[in-house]
C-alpha cells in the first residue's frame, strides 16, 4: 500500500482524523455539565430542605411560645363572665383560646379544661402556618373570695367592744336572691392574733375560728390582695364613691390610702381600701369591704359611732399587725345575697399546677 497514493488515507493533520477526537471532546463537555447541573440542583434540594426544616422548626417553636402565652394570659385576665373562645394577637401570630367546663366542685367553684391553640406563619415562608396546641386543667372561681365569716381578721389584733354585733347568721332571703336564706357562717375569723369580745357580741356556726397566720388567711379565703390593689386590676369607681347605679348592681368601689366613710357615702357593692378605713356617722355597707386595715371611732356620741355592714367585713389584709377596735356602736351582719352580689363580679381561673401538657 503506497501512502503516498492511497485515497484512504490523508496526511497528518487531516480534518477527516480530528472529526471523532472533537465528538468525543463535545459529548464529554455535555455531559460533565449535565453532571454539574445535577449536582447543583440537588445541592440546591438539600439546602432548600434543611432550610425549609429550619424553618418548620422555628415557626413550630414559635407558635408553641404562642400557644403558651395564650394560656397564661386567658387565666390571669379573664375576670368576671368570661367568654368560651378568646384569640389574642401575639408577636406576629394568634393564640386561640378555649374553655370548656368539666365538673362542678361547689356551688361556686367548678373544674374547666383551657387548650390554647399557638398559630404563625414566617413572612417569608410559603408553607402553611405552624400549630401548636397546649392544655391545663383549672379551677374556675365564681367569687373573688372565699368568704368563711361575718369577720375576718387577717392580721393585728381585734378588739370588739361590748355592745357591738357580730352575726354568722344569714339574714338574707330567697326573695333578695336565690341562694338566699343560706346556712350560718362563723362570727370571727382571725389569723395568728388575738381577738378579744364579749361571747353574747358575736354569733355563727361558731364564735370564732383561728387560721394560724396571715398568709393562711389570704389562702384559705383565696384572696389575692395584691391584684385586687393593683393600679391595673379594672374596678367600677377609683378614689370615688359610686354614683348613678342601678339600686340592684354591686360595683366595685376602690380607695387608694386612708379613707372615712359617712352615712352620706353609704352603698353597695366591693370596697376595697388599700389604706386604713374608718367609718362613721351612720356609714351603711351592703355587700363586702376588704380593708389593709379597718378601725372605728373612739368616743363620739352613737349617732358619729354608729355603723352597719351588711355582709361581711376581711381586714388586715396589709399583714402588718395594726391594731383593731370595733366600737359598740357597730354592727355587721351576714348578708350572703349581699356577699355574692359584691364578689361575683370577680371570678378568676385558678390552673391546676402539674396539669399542662401538649397535644402532639
Amino acid at each position: 500500500m503506497d501512502p503516498l497514493t492511497d485515497s484512504k488515507m490523508g496526511p497528518p493533520g487531516d480534518p477527516q482524523e480530528s472529526e471523532p477526537r472533537a465528538g468525543f471532546a463535545l459529548a464529554l463537555v455535555v455531559l460533565l455539565l449535565f453532571a454539574i447541573a445535577v449536582a447543583a440542583a440537588t445541592g440546591y434540594q438539600i439546602v432548600h430542605g434543611e432550610w425549609r426544616m429550619a424553618v418548620q422548626s422555628t415557626e413550630g417553636q414559635t407558635a408553641l411560645g404562642l400557644a403558651r402565652a395564650g394560656l397564661q394570659r386567658f387565666m390571669a385576665e379573664q375576670v368576671g363572665v368570661f367568654a368560651d373562645t378568646v384569640t389574642y394577637s401575639l408577636n406576629g401570630g394568634d393564640a386561640v383560646v378555649a374553655a370548656r367546663k368539666i365538673s362542678d366542685i361547689d356551688d361556686y367553684s367548678s373544674v374547666y379544661l383551657v387548650s390554647s391553640e399557638g398559630v404563625y406563619s414566617d413572612p417569608v415562608s410559603a408553607q402553611l402556618p405552624a400549630r401548636r396546641t397546649v392544655y391545663q386543667y383549672a379551677v374556675h372561681k365564681e367569687t373573688s373570695v372565699d368568704w368563711v365569716a361575718a369577720v375576718t381578721q387577717s392580721s393585728g389584733t381585734l378588739a370588739i367592744e361590748s355592745g357591738a354585733r357580730v352575726a354568722g347568721g344569714d339574714i338574707s332571703t330567697t326573695l333578695d336572691c336565690p341562694d338566699g336564706a343560706g346556712p350560718a357562717i362563723v362570727g370571727v375569723a382571725r389569723g395568728g392574733n388575738t381577738v378579744t369580745f364579749t361571747p353574747v357580741d358575736v354569733s355563727g356556726s361558731t364564735d370564732s375560728i383561728s387560721y394560724g397566720s396571715h398568709a393562711s388567711v389570704l389562702s384559705g379565703l383565696d384572696l389575692s390582695w395584691s391584684t385586687l390593689t393593683d393600679p391595673a386590676f379594672p374596678v367600677d369607681f377609683q378614689n370615688v364613691w359610686a354614683s348613678g347605679v342601678a339600686v340592684d348592681s354591686f360595683p366595685v368601689v376602690r380607695f387608694t390610702g386612708n379613707k372615712i366613710g359617712y352615712g352620706w357615702t353609704s352603698g353597695r357593692g366591693l370596697l376595697i381600701v388599700t389604706g386604713t378605713f374608718e367609718p362613721q356617722w351612720g356609714f351603711t355597707w351592703n355587700g363586702v369591704i376588704l380593708a389593709a386595715h379597718f378601725t372605728s371611732m373612739v368616743g363620739g356620741a352613737i349617732w358619729e359611732r354608729a355603723f352597719t355592714i351588711r355582709g361581711a367585713l376581711i381586714s388586715g389584709l396589709d399583714g402588718l399587725g395594726a391594731a383593731t377596735f370595733f366600737n359598740s356602736d357597730g354592727v355587721v351582719d351576714y348578708h350572703r345575697c349581699n356577699v355574692i352580689g359584691a364578689t361575683g363580679a370577680h371570678g378568676h381561673f385558678r390552673p391546676i399546677g402539674n396539669s399542662w401538657w401538649e397535644s402532639m
